[in-house]
């Protein structure tokens, strides 16, 4: 996930070369064969069979990927500056990392790409980047916003049946968990991102809240909201109960952060801590995309099911 500042870095890259090319439009011809996709900002005419695409957003890369295209370039991630670890055994050692607070249009006009797919980081240069390739902006972020990204991502890059296909399987899935668990309804899932000042917790319109409910799984008072999350101090630790928390920290402050939060008093009172029923998760379970999304749907399975054994 971009933070704030980091997008805003980002485009400030693009928007500063743009100003250096004195307003000269890049006329770029319309692709031939071409097929019209409908997206967030209207009707673009993409390649049939597009070749050279580039990925400017977290989803449309788990997307592309899952749907077997090798992208010539995505954004990396800011804090590790690789790509993200539950997808780099399926990206190529060609693809070109993408610097989300150091990008320009002048290197991703110089990879000429045939098709390019962001997401809102880049709403405000998609006019830029529609004139160097056809460009394809997601919509709306929520619960079952990937579900949908997925079907425009394949419908993009001309594998909408494909696209559908991985939609069924993995909603297919999410209903055979459901179906396993006994009285999945009754079961409390908390999911936690451990800060170094704070907690967060996740609600239901979030990407792994949307999960969570397509199993069937229940979610504490404090999360069972249409909302994306809250931030909590120390004295609201009681929020974050459930029967089962899961717990997220990236980097090395929040990672400490999280070894302190073992050893506090109040943590330790909560009840799933004290039957053993917390287990930390990688980063993909904030992320978004197929990808990811049947990696979470393994990891409840493995932790509802097989550690109950």
């Amino acid at each position: 996930m971009l933070r704030p500042w980091t997008v805003s870095l980002f485009l400030l890259g693009l928007l500063s070369l743009t100003g250096c090319q004195n307003n000269q439009t890049l006329n770029r011809p319309l692709p031939n064969p071409a097929r019209m996709v409908t997206h967030a900002k209207g009707e673009t005419a993409v390649p049939t069979h597009p070749e050279r695409v580039i990925a400017l957003d977290n989803i449309a890369l788990d997307s592309v990927l899952a749907l077997d295209v090798k992208p010539i370039a995505a954004l990396m991630n800011e804090n590790t500056g690789q790509f993200p670890v539950h997808l780099r055994d399926q990206i190529t050692e060609r693809t070109r990392k993408l610097s989300p607070n150091q990008q320009n249009l002048e290197t991703i006009t110089k990879l000429n790409p045939d098709l390019i797919i962001g997401g809102k980081n880049v709403e405000a240069v998609y006019n830029q980047l529609n004139q160097i390739a056809p460009t394809i902006l997601l919509g709306k972020s929520g619960t079952s916003a990937w579900k949908q990204k997925l079907l425009l991502t394949a419908e993009a890059v001309g594998k909408p049946e494909e696209g559908q296909a991985l939609l069924d399987q993995y909603n297919q899935r999410a209903k055979d968990l459901g179906s396993r668990l006994e009285n999945p309804s009754e079961i409390e899932v908390s999911v936690v991102r451990v800060f170094p000042d704070g907690l967060r917790l996740y609600q239901k319109d979030t990407f792994v809240g949307g999960i969570l409910q397509d199993v069937g799984l229940s979610r504490p008072p404090s999360q069972d909201k249409d909302n994306l999350w809250i931030n909590i101090s120390r004295e609201r630790f009681d929020a974050a109960d459930g029967d089962i928390i899961f717990v997220w920290s990236l980097g090395n402050d929040a990672e400490t952060a999280y070894k302190r939060l073992q050893d506090d008093p109040l943590w330790s009172k909560l009840e799933a801590v004290q039957a053993g029923n917390v287990y930390p998760v990688p980063g993909y379970w904030i992320g978004r995309g197929p990808i990811a999304a049947n990696k979470v749907l393994a990891d409840l399975s493995t932790y509802l099911l097989e550690e109950k054994k």
